[in-house]
Protein backbone atom coordinates (compact mmCIF):
# COMPACT_ATOMS: atom_id res chain seq x y z
CA UNK A 1 0.00 0.00 0.00
CA UNK A 2 1.21 3.42 -1.08
CA UNK A 3 2.30 5.72 1.92
CA UNK A 4 0.35 8.32 1.73
CA UNK A 5 2.44 12.24 0.34
CA UNK A 6 2.55 15.38 2.98
CA UNK A 7 1.07 18.64 1.42
CA UNK A 8 2.85 21.33 2.78
CA UNK A 9 0.98 23.95 4.54
CA UNK A 10 1.63 27.56 6.07
CA UNK A 11 -0.89 28.77 8.28
CA UNK A 12 -0.10 31.59 10.29
CA UNK A 13 0.18 29.77 13.68
CA UNK A 14 1.29 26.68 13.63
CA UNK A 15 3.18 24.27 16.57
CA UNK A 16 6.21 25.52 15.45
CA UNK A 17 5.70 29.05 14.84
CA UNK A 18 3.66 29.93 18.73
CA UNK A 19 5.95 31.17 21.44
CA UNK A 20 6.28 28.17 23.91
CA UNK A 21 7.18 28.48 27.66
CA UNK A 22 10.86 29.51 28.89
CA UNK A 23 10.48 26.13 30.94
CA UNK A 24 8.60 22.69 30.07
CA UNK A 25 8.01 19.62 32.06
CA UNK A 26 8.56 16.58 29.89
CA UNK A 27 7.10 13.16 30.31
CA UNK A 28 8.02 10.44 28.29
CA UNK A 29 6.04 7.57 27.58
CA UNK A 30 6.89 4.43 26.15
CA UNK A 31 4.71 0.79 25.82
CA UNK A 32 4.78 -2.01 23.32
CA UNK A 33 2.01 -3.03 20.89
CA UNK A 34 -2.03 -2.76 22.40
CA UNK A 35 -1.18 -1.68 26.17
CA UNK A 36 -3.61 1.17 25.44
CA UNK A 37 -0.49 3.80 25.37
CA UNK A 38 -2.24 6.23 22.90
CA UNK A 39 -5.37 6.21 24.94
CA UNK A 40 -3.84 6.57 28.26
CA UNK A 41 -1.89 10.00 26.53
CA UNK A 42 -4.97 10.95 25.19
CA UNK A 43 -6.90 10.68 28.37
CA UNK A 44 -4.44 13.37 29.88
CA UNK A 45 -4.93 15.61 27.28
CA UNK A 46 -9.51 15.19 27.73
CA UNK A 47 -9.88 14.71 24.08
CA UNK A 48 -9.10 12.24 21.24
CA UNK A 49 -6.12 13.75 19.85
CA UNK A 50 -4.06 10.79 18.32
CA UNK A 51 -5.49 7.98 16.58
CA UNK A 52 -6.27 4.68 18.69
CA UNK A 53 -6.97 0.95 16.99
CA UNK A 54 -6.44 -2.56 17.95
CA UNK A 55 -2.59 -2.48 16.08
CA UNK A 56 0.87 -0.92 16.39
CA UNK A 57 -0.74 3.19 15.69
CA UNK A 58 2.61 5.11 16.73
CA UNK A 59 5.17 4.94 13.90
CA UNK A 60 6.73 7.92 14.76
CA UNK A 61 7.90 10.69 17.85
CA UNK A 62 4.95 12.89 18.62
CA UNK A 63 5.57 15.78 21.18
CA UNK A 64 1.83 17.29 22.64
CA UNK A 65 2.66 20.44 25.00
CA UNK A 66 -0.18 21.50 26.62
CA UNK A 67 -0.14 25.73 25.96
CA UNK A 68 -2.55 27.43 28.31
CA UNK A 69 -5.59 29.47 26.44
CA UNK A 70 -5.03 28.35 23.40
CA UNK A 71 -7.94 28.07 21.21
CA UNK A 72 -6.87 25.04 19.41
CA UNK A 73 -4.33 22.58 19.17
CA UNK A 74 -1.60 23.28 16.47
CA UNK A 75 0.41 20.84 14.67
CA UNK A 76 3.43 20.39 12.18
CA UNK A 77 5.57 17.44 11.05
CA UNK A 78 9.36 16.98 10.32
CA UNK A 79 11.31 14.68 8.20
CA UNK A 80 14.49 12.67 9.40
CA UNK A 81 16.96 15.92 8.34
CA UNK A 82 14.70 17.86 10.69
CA UNK A 83 12.77 19.98 8.08
CA UNK A 84 9.42 20.96 8.21
CA UNK A 85 6.88 18.79 5.45
CA UNK A 86 3.52 19.98 6.46
CA UNK A 87 2.05 22.37 9.53
CA UNK A 88 -1.76 22.90 10.24
CA UNK A 89 -4.19 24.85 12.12
CA UNK A 90 -6.49 22.10 14.30
CA UNK A 91 -5.14 19.14 12.32
CA UNK A 92 -7.85 16.44 12.32
CA UNK A 93 -6.93 12.69 14.30
CA UNK A 94 -7.13 11.57 10.19
CA UNK A 95 -4.86 14.21 9.19
CA UNK A 96 -2.20 13.13 12.08
CA UNK A 97 -2.63 9.62 11.30
CA UNK A 98 -1.74 10.26 7.84
CA UNK A 99 1.54 12.44 9.33
CA UNK A 100 1.98 9.30 11.16
CA UNK A 101 2.18 6.77 8.57
CA UNK A 102 4.11 8.36 6.66
CA UNK A 103 7.23 7.23 6.01
CA UNK A 104 9.06 10.66 5.49
CA UNK A 105 7.82 11.52 8.79
CA UNK A 106 10.03 11.16 11.99
CA UNK A 107 8.41 13.77 14.50
CA UNK A 108 5.23 14.91 15.20
CA UNK A 109 5.10 18.41 17.14
CA UNK A 110 1.56 19.53 18.71
CA UNK A 111 0.46 22.31 21.09
CA UNK A 112 -2.64 23.60 22.74
CA UNK A 113 -4.92 23.58 25.77
CA UNK A 114 -5.36 20.13 27.57
CA UNK A 115 -8.82 19.77 28.21
CA UNK A 116 -9.16 18.50 31.32
CA UNK A 117 -10.01 20.11 35.44
CA UNK A 118 -8.10 21.40 36.35
CA UNK A 119 -5.79 22.17 34.01
CA UNK A 120 -1.80 21.27 34.65
CA UNK A 121 0.63 24.19 34.71
CA UNK A 122 1.85 25.68 31.70
CA UNK A 123 4.51 23.43 29.86
CA UNK A 124 3.74 19.84 30.65
CA UNK A 125 4.35 18.15 27.40
CA UNK A 126 3.94 14.57 26.46
CA UNK A 127 5.96 12.82 24.55
CA UNK A 128 4.19 9.77 22.52
CA UNK A 129 7.22 7.10 20.79
CA UNK A 130 6.81 3.90 19.23
CA UNK A 131 7.70 1.02 20.50
CA UNK A 132 8.43 -2.44 20.13
CA UNK A 133 5.52 -4.45 17.82
CA UNK A 134 6.81 -8.20 17.32
CA UNK A 135 9.74 -7.00 15.82
CA UNK A 136 7.52 -5.75 12.71
CA UNK A 137 9.26 -2.86 12.15
CA UNK A 138 12.88 -2.82 13.86
CA UNK A 139 12.78 1.20 13.16
CA UNK A 140 10.30 1.80 15.72
CA UNK A 141 12.51 0.50 18.91
CA UNK A 142 15.53 2.73 17.33
CA UNK A 143 13.44 5.35 17.85
CA UNK A 144 11.86 4.46 20.90
CA UNK A 145 15.99 4.41 22.67
CA UNK A 146 16.54 7.80 20.70
CA UNK A 147 13.91 9.34 22.48
CA UNK A 148 15.26 7.63 25.62
CA UNK A 149 17.99 8.99 25.16
CA UNK A 150 17.32 12.63 23.54
CA UNK A 151 14.12 13.35 25.48
CA UNK A 152 15.38 15.62 28.98
CA UNK A 153 12.69 13.94 30.62
CA UNK A 154 11.43 14.25 33.98
CA UNK A 155 8.55 11.24 33.93
CA UNK A 156 8.39 8.61 32.60
CA UNK A 157 5.33 6.47 32.00
CA UNK A 158 5.76 2.26 31.34
CA UNK A 159 2.18 1.30 29.95
CA UNK A 160 1.74 -2.08 30.54
CA UNK A 161 -1.25 -4.22 29.86
CA UNK A 162 -2.78 -5.89 32.75
CA UNK A 163 -3.60 -8.84 30.87
CA UNK A 164 -0.60 -9.51 28.78
CA UNK A 165 2.08 -9.35 31.39
CA UNK A 166 5.24 -10.87 30.42
CA UNK A 167 5.25 -11.52 26.58
CA UNK A 168 8.46 -11.11 24.77
CA UNK A 169 9.05 -7.57 23.25
CA UNK A 170 7.61 -6.26 26.63
CA UNK A 171 10.62 -7.66 28.93
CA UNK A 172 13.35 -6.98 25.67
CA UNK A 173 11.81 -3.86 26.21
CA UNK A 174 12.02 -2.86 30.43
CA UNK A 175 15.08 -4.80 29.95
CA UNK A 176 16.42 -1.96 27.78
CA UNK A 177 15.01 0.53 29.42
CA UNK A 178 16.64 -0.87 32.74
CA UNK A 179 20.03 -0.59 31.26
CA UNK A 180 19.47 2.87 29.83
CA UNK A 181 18.91 3.97 33.24
CA UNK A 182 21.04 2.72 34.68
CA UNK A 183 23.17 5.64 35.25
CA UNK A 184 20.51 7.77 36.83
CA UNK A 185 18.66 5.26 39.68
CA UNK A 186 15.99 7.80 40.91
CA UNK A 187 14.35 8.53 37.71
CA UNK A 188 10.42 8.41 38.32
CA UNK A 189 9.06 5.89 36.54
CA UNK A 190 5.34 5.24 37.04
CA UNK A 191 4.09 1.69 35.66
CA UNK A 192 0.46 2.08 34.33
CA UNK A 193 -1.34 -1.02 34.52
CA UNK A 194 -4.01 -0.30 32.10
CA UNK A 195 -7.07 -2.02 30.59
CA UNK A 196 -8.10 -2.84 34.40
CA UNK A 197 -11.74 -2.68 33.70
CA UNK A 198 -11.78 -5.64 31.36
CA UNK A 199 -10.49 -7.96 34.07
CA UNK A 200 -13.49 -10.51 34.80
CA UNK A 201 -13.84 -10.90 39.13
CA UNK A 202 -16.13 -13.82 38.28
CA UNK A 203 -13.12 -15.54 36.55
CA UNK A 204 -10.89 -14.63 39.67
CA UNK A 205 -9.41 -11.53 38.23
CA UNK A 206 -8.95 -9.11 40.90
CA UNK A 207 -7.17 -6.17 40.46
CA UNK A 208 -5.32 -6.54 43.84
CA UNK A 209 -3.97 -9.68 42.43
CA UNK A 210 -2.94 -8.36 38.89
CA UNK A 211 -0.97 -5.48 40.81
CA UNK A 212 1.08 -8.34 42.80
CA UNK A 213 2.13 -9.64 39.88
CA UNK A 214 2.86 -6.61 38.03
CA UNK A 215 5.26 -6.04 41.27
CA UNK A 216 7.31 -9.57 41.32
CA UNK A 217 7.27 -9.16 37.10
CA UNK A 218 9.09 -5.69 37.80
CA UNK A 219 11.12 -6.42 40.57
CA UNK A 220 12.36 -9.76 38.47
CA UNK A 221 13.85 -7.57 36.06
CA UNK A 222 15.15 -5.03 38.17
CA UNK A 223 12.85 -2.30 39.53
CA UNK A 224 13.15 -2.95 42.97
CA UNK A 225 10.49 -0.57 44.27
CA UNK A 226 8.01 0.23 41.74
CA UNK A 227 4.85 2.52 41.57
CA UNK A 228 2.07 0.85 39.79
CA UNK A 229 -1.02 2.21 39.07
CA UNK A 230 -4.00 0.07 37.53
CA UNK A 231 -5.43 2.17 35.42
CA UNK A 232 -8.47 1.81 32.88
CA UNK A 233 -7.62 5.10 30.03
CA UNK A 234 -10.43 4.44 28.00
CA UNK A 235 -12.89 4.84 30.71
CA UNK A 236 -11.37 7.90 31.80
CA UNK A 237 -11.13 9.76 28.36
CA UNK A 238 -14.56 8.97 27.49
CA UNK A 239 -15.51 10.27 30.63
CA UNK A 240 -13.77 13.42 30.23
CA UNK A 241 -15.46 13.58 27.01
CA UNK A 242 -18.56 13.66 28.25
CA UNK A 243 -17.43 16.27 30.90
CA UNK A 244 -16.77 18.50 28.02
CA UNK A 245 -20.12 17.44 26.05
CA UNK A 246 -17.81 16.28 23.14
CA UNK A 247 -19.91 13.51 20.90
CA UNK A 248 -19.19 9.74 21.82
CA UNK A 249 -19.83 6.59 19.84
CA UNK A 250 -22.69 4.10 20.46
CA UNK A 251 -19.74 1.58 21.49
CA UNK A 252 -17.79 4.37 23.57
CA UNK A 253 -21.31 5.29 25.53
CA UNK A 254 -22.16 1.62 26.11
CA UNK A 255 -18.50 1.58 27.70
CA UNK A 256 -18.91 4.67 29.57
CA UNK A 257 -21.95 3.24 31.13
CA UNK A 258 -20.80 -0.26 31.97
CA UNK A 259 -17.79 1.19 33.89
CA UNK A 260 -20.09 3.60 35.81
CA UNK A 261 -22.64 0.85 36.52
CA UNK A 262 -19.88 -1.22 38.00
CA UNK A 263 -18.20 2.66 39.84
CA UNK A 264 -19.40 1.41 43.78
CA UNK A 265 -18.23 -2.13 43.71
CA UNK A 266 -14.67 -1.19 42.12
CA UNK A 267 -13.31 2.05 43.32
CA UNK A 268 -11.80 1.93 46.45
CA UNK A 269 -10.18 -1.57 45.03
CA UNK A 270 -8.66 0.31 42.26
CA UNK A 271 -7.37 3.10 44.79
CA UNK A 272 -6.15 0.15 47.51
CA UNK A 273 -4.65 -1.73 44.90
CA UNK A 274 -2.74 1.29 43.72
CA UNK A 275 1.37 1.38 44.28
CA UNK A 276 2.44 4.74 45.12
CA UNK A 277 3.83 6.94 48.34
CA UNK A 278 0.96 7.50 50.77
CA UNK A 279 1.07 11.05 50.41
CA UNK A 280 -0.22 10.51 47.02
CA UNK A 281 -3.03 8.01 47.56
CA UNK A 282 -3.84 10.53 50.54
CA UNK A 283 -5.12 13.01 48.10
CA UNK A 284 -6.50 11.13 45.67
CA UNK A 285 -8.98 9.53 48.45
CA UNK A 286 -9.53 12.97 49.93
CA UNK A 287 -10.57 14.60 46.67
CA UNK A 288 -12.82 11.22 45.94
CA UNK A 289 -14.49 11.49 49.46
CA UNK A 290 -15.29 15.34 48.37
CA UNK A 291 -16.96 14.04 45.70
CA UNK A 292 -19.12 11.38 47.44
CA UNK A 293 -20.41 13.85 50.16
CA UNK A 294 -20.97 16.50 47.39
CA UNK A 295 -22.78 13.26 45.08
CA UNK A 296 -25.34 12.92 48.57
CA UNK A 297 -26.28 16.29 48.39
CA UNK A 298 -26.95 15.90 44.71
CA UNK A 299 -28.84 13.01 45.19
CA UNK A 300 -32.24 14.99 44.12
CA UNK A 301 -30.33 16.73 40.72
CA UNK A 302 -30.02 14.49 38.20
CA UNK A 303 -27.58 16.50 35.96
CA UNK A 304 -25.24 17.38 38.77
CA UNK A 305 -25.33 13.96 40.19
CA UNK A 306 -24.35 12.41 36.98
CA UNK A 307 -21.65 14.59 36.71
CA UNK A 308 -20.05 13.79 40.06
CA UNK A 309 -20.34 10.13 39.02
CA UNK A 310 -18.29 11.45 36.14
CA UNK A 311 -15.38 13.13 38.12
CA UNK A 312 -15.47 10.19 40.35
CA UNK A 313 -14.27 7.80 37.57
CA UNK A 314 -11.72 10.21 36.15
CA UNK A 315 -10.68 10.18 39.82
CA UNK A 316 -10.54 6.62 40.52
CA UNK A 317 -9.20 5.61 37.24
CA UNK A 318 -5.82 5.99 37.34
CA UNK A 319 -5.52 9.61 35.96
CA UNK A 320 -5.71 11.62 38.70
CA UNK A 321 -3.00 9.30 40.27
CA UNK A 322 -0.55 10.04 37.79
CA UNK A 323 -1.25 13.47 37.61
CA UNK A 324 -1.07 13.72 41.10
CA UNK A 325 2.10 12.08 40.84
CA UNK A 326 3.47 14.46 38.11
CA UNK A 327 2.43 17.72 39.93
CA UNK A 328 4.57 16.35 43.34
CA UNK A 329 7.55 15.76 40.83
CA UNK A 330 7.48 19.22 38.94
CA UNK A 331 7.14 20.95 42.47
CA UNK A 332 10.52 19.03 43.75
CA UNK A 333 11.81 19.73 40.31
CA UNK A 334 10.99 23.33 41.03
CA UNK A 335 12.59 23.09 44.64
CA UNK A 336 16.48 22.00 43.14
Amino acid sequence: MTRPTITTLKPQETASSMPSGSATFDVLVLATMSAGKTSFINALIGQELLHTANEATTACMTRIEHRQGAKRFSGACYSYNDTELAAQRSPSVALLRDWNANAEVKRINLAGTFKVVPRPAPGLVLHDTPGPNNSQDASHARLMLEAVRSVSFKVLCYVLNASHLGTRDDRLLLEQLREELAGTPDQPIYFILNKVDLLDPEKGENIQGYVSNAQHYLRDIGFEQPIIIPTMASAALYARKALSAETLTRAQRSKLRQVLDDLDATKRALLNATVAPDLIKHRVFKALDNLERKQQAEAFDTRAYEKNQLHQLVTISGLKTVEALINHQRRLVGQT
